[in-house]
């Protein structure tokens, strides 16, 4: 009996053992199409944790983010569920409410970053996040074995894809690194995002 059920465990873990993606052989022609999916989402909504660190300083983040065509909207919330920002940019610019009061600027990254401290490039994010380039020139771009980015440079950004989920809607990123060389307090920029959620709408 004991057998029976120690041979029962192995082969359930087995089938919980996570299988790695299979290469592909014609990565480039998997990217293009994968690249246009990607561009097709319109509508998302994310929850993720990130951890931004510059020098010798740093802090984590829970964000909150909804993005739509033409507007999208994110949340920051620091330890024990603290709101620290609500930024929400449209064609109209950019508007964030931290604790200080709410204000409004043309750069959503420009107006976060001098009123709170975060660098965070939410402009192109909305796109890196998707496991594609932002609208504009791209100075480097690798691709993995599946096809899909592993590293990318854009905007002055280094962005590696560490790992990615299969979800109904392709298989979309779980977990990047963001690196800025510009220094702040000593180091370059370094922005992790672990994504806990994803919703296309």
């Amino acid at each position: 009996m004991r057998r029976f059920i120690a041979g029962l465990l192995v082969v359930l873990l087995a089938g919980c053992a996570t299988i790695p993606p299979t290469a592909v052989r014609y990565p480039q022609r998997v990217w293009r199409t994968h690249r246009a999916r990607m561009m097709a989402i319109r509508r998302f909504r994310v929850s993720a944790q990130s951890g931004v660190h510059a020098g010798h300083h740093g802090g984590t983040l829970a964000l909150h983010w909804r993005v739509a065509p033409t507007a999208y909207q994110m949340t920051g919330y620091g330890p024990f569920g603290r709101l620290i920002f609500r930024l929400r940019a449209d064609a109209e610019g950019a508007r964030l409410w931290t604790g200080r009061g709410h204000f409004a600027g043309a750069s959503a990254s420009r107006l976060l970053w001098r009123l709170t401290g975060w660098r965070l490039p939410v402009a192109g994010l909305r796109f890196w996040i998707r496991g594609i380039p932002a609208p504009g020139p791209v100075t480097g771009r690798t691709l993995d074995r599946t096809g899909l980015l592993a590293s990318l440079r854009q905007d002055g950004w280094t962005i590696r894809y560490r790992r990615y989920r299969p979800t109904p809607s392709g298989r979309l990123p779980r977990l990047l690194t963001l690196t800025h060389a510009v220094t702040t307090g000593g180091g370059p920029v370094v922005v992790t995002i672990r994504i806990d959620r994803w919703d296309v709408i």
